[in-house]
C-alpha cells in the first residue's frame, strides 16, 4: 500500500489488506500534524522503539497503551503508564473508541478516525484567540481555521448559540487581519426596523424618505478599508436578501434614492444563532446568498459541550473585577459551576461570576450566591412540613421561571428574539421554557 505524504503506514505482509483499519492523526508534541495509518489488529503505543506506533515525548511511557481490534470495534486499554490515557478528557484504563475520539496518551494529543476520512486542518496549539479562551479540543480547531484564514479577505459565518461569543470573535478576525487599522462596522440586523435596514446598510440621500433630512453614509460605505459585521444575518429580511448578494459579489451599490454607484473594499463576517441551512430549505433565506455568505463556516459549540474552558473562563472574568473583590471557587462550588448547563453560554458565566462577586459575603464565585439576589430579608417565606428540602425547592424554582416568563415576555411584547437577547437566553431553551409552562408568546403581542 502507498502511504500518504507525511504519513506511517504500519502493515504486515501477513495483513489481510482489505482490512480497512484506522487513522491517528496527531495534534501535539514532536509529530504534530503526521497522520499515522494503521492495519495492525493488535498495535501498542508508547516512547520504546519495541511499540508499534512511537510517540517520542517525556510524558508518554515506553509502553503506554495499546490499541484492538475486536468484533463490535477498537479499543484502547492503558499499560499501567505514568501519566495516564484519556479518551475525550476521561481517563480510562479499558475503553471503546469511535470516530472522532480524542486520544490523549500523555500529554500527545490523538484524533481516532477512519482511514478514509478526509484531512482535518491540525488545532491550535494556543488556547487563546485574541480575548477569546478555549483550551478545549473543540476551540482549538476553531482557533486553527481563524489563524489560517484572518489575514485572508474569504467571507466568514459564524453560527452558534446566543451568548456563544460570536461578536467578540469577529472583532478578533479583524484585529489579526491586515484590516486591523481600518474600521469593524457592526449591524445588527435582528435589532434594526425592517423599513430601516436597507438605509442602515447602504445609506440614504437627501429626501430619499419621510425624515431623510440630509445624506447619510451606511455600513457598507463606513466600513470601507476595514470589516463589516452583519450580525444576526438569519433576521434580514426576505425582500433585501437579493440587494445583499449583489453587493457581496461585486462590492458596488447605491444609496437609496441616489443614482451614483459606489464601490467599496470591505471584509464581510456574518453571524447567526439560527440554522440558516433549515432556513434555505423552509424558503426564508436564499441559498445562493446563504452560498456566498458561508465560504467558510465555524460554528462555535455552546459551553455546555465545552465545560473543561470553564475554570479559566471563570478566572479570566475575576481578573476584570477590582483587586481583592473575589476569591477563587471551592470544590464544591466549582462542581455546581462545572456541571450547570449554562443555556445563555459564555455571556451567562461572565454575569454569574461578576454578581457572585458583589453578592458573596466572602467573594466566593459561586452558582448560589449569584442566584441570590438581593433578598428582601424583611420578607416572611412560608414552608411546607410535609415535603422535603427537595420538593420545596423544586416548586420554588418552577414559581420563579414561570413569573419570570410571563413577565420577560411583558417586557419583549411577545417578540421571542428580543427576549431571548434580554435574558441571555437562547432562543431555543426559552422555546422549551415555554412548553414546559404552556405559556403562548403570541398572548402578550396582541
Amino acid at each position: 500500500m502507498k502511504p500518504r505524504p507525511n504519513s506511517t503506514v504500519l502493515a504486515d505482509d501477513g495483513i489481510d489488506q482489505r482490512h480497512e483499519g484506522y487513522r491517528l492523526i496527531v495534534f501535539s508534541g514532536a509529530l504534530r500534524g503526521r497522520e499515522i495509518d494503521v492495519l495492525r489488529d493488535h498495535a501498542k503505543i508508547g516512547k520504546s522503539h519495541v511499540c508499534e506506533i512511537v510517540l517520542p515525548d517525556e510524558s508518554v511511557s515506553r509502553t503506554h497503551a495499546e490499541i484492538i481490534r475486536e468484533t463490535s470495534g477498537y479499543r484502547v486499554r492503558d499499560l499501567g503508564s505514568t501519566n495516564g490515557t484519556f479518551v475525550n478528557g476521561s481517563k480510562v484504563g479499558d475503553a471503546f473508541l469511535k470516530p472522532g475520539d480524542t486520544l490523549n496518551v500523555g500529554k500527545v494529543e490523538l484524533r481516532f478516525v477512519s482511514r478514509e476520512s478526509l484531512p482535518e486542518l491540525l488545532p491550535s496549539e494556543n488556547p487563546k484567540f485574541g480575548p477569546v479562551l478555549g483550551k478545549s479540543l473543540a476551540m482549538r480547531r476553531i482557533f486553527g481555521v481563524f489563524e489560517r484564514v484572518s489575514g485572508r479577505d474569504v467571507t466568514i459565518l459564524v453560527t452558534g448559540e446566543t451568548g456563544t461569543g460570536k461578536d467578540i470573535l469577529a472583532r478578533a478576525v479583524h484585529d489579526a487581519s491586515p484590516r486591523n487599522e481600518g474600521s469593524f462596522v457592526v449591524v445588527d440586523c435582528g435589532a434594526v426596523a425592517p423599513s430601516l435596514i436597507e438605509s442602515e446598510l447602504f445609506g440614504h440621500e437627501k429626501g430619499a424618505f419621510t425624515g431623510a433630512h440630509q445624506r447619510r453614509k451606511g455600513a457598507f460605505e463606513l466600513a470601507d478599508g476595514g470589516t463589516l459585521f452583519l450580525d444576526e444575518i438569519g433576521d434580514l429580511a426576505l425582500g433585501l436578501q437579493p440587494k445583499l448578494l449583489r453587493v457581496l459579489e461585486n462590492r458596488r451599490f447605491r444609496r437609496v434614492g441616489g443614482t451614483e454607484e459606489l464601490k467599496v473594499d470591505i471584509r464581510v463576517i456574518a453571524a447567526t444563532h439560527r440554522n440558516l441551512r433549515d432556513q434555505v430549505d423552509a424558503g426564508e433565506f436564499r441559498e445562493d446568498l446563504y452560498f456566498r455568505l458561508a465560504v467558510v463556516s465555524v460554528d462555535i459549540p455552546p459551553l455546555r459541550d465545552r465545560r473543561e474552558d470553564v475554570p479559566a473562563l471563570i478566572e479570566a472574568f475575576s481578573r476584570r473585577l477590582p483587586a481583592g473583590m473575589w476569591r477563587e471557587p471551592g470544590a464544591e462550588a466549582m462542581a455546581r459551576l462545572m456541571g450547570h448547563g449554562w443555556p445563555g453560554n459564555v455571556r451567562e458565566l461572565r454575569n454569574v461570576v461578576e454578581r457572585s462577586a458583589y453578592l458573596s459575603p466572602n467573594g466566593v464565585i459561586d452558582l448560589v450566591a449569584a442566584a441570590a439576589g438581593c433578598r428582601d430579608e424583611s420578607r416572611e417565606l412560608l414552608f411546607d412540613g410535609t415535603s422535603t428540602f427537595r420538593e420545596q425547592k423544586e416548586r420554588a424554582v418552577e414559581a420563579f421561571e414561570e413569573a419570570y416568563l410571563h413577565w420577560l415576555l411583558e417586557r419583549a411584547s411577545g417578540n421571542i428574539s428580543r427576549a431571548a437577547r434580554e435574558a441571555d437566553m437562547d432562543r431555543k431553551y426559552l422555546h422549551r421554557l415555554l412548553r414546559r409552562y404552556g405559556i403562548d408568546a403570541k398572548k402578550y403581542s396582541q
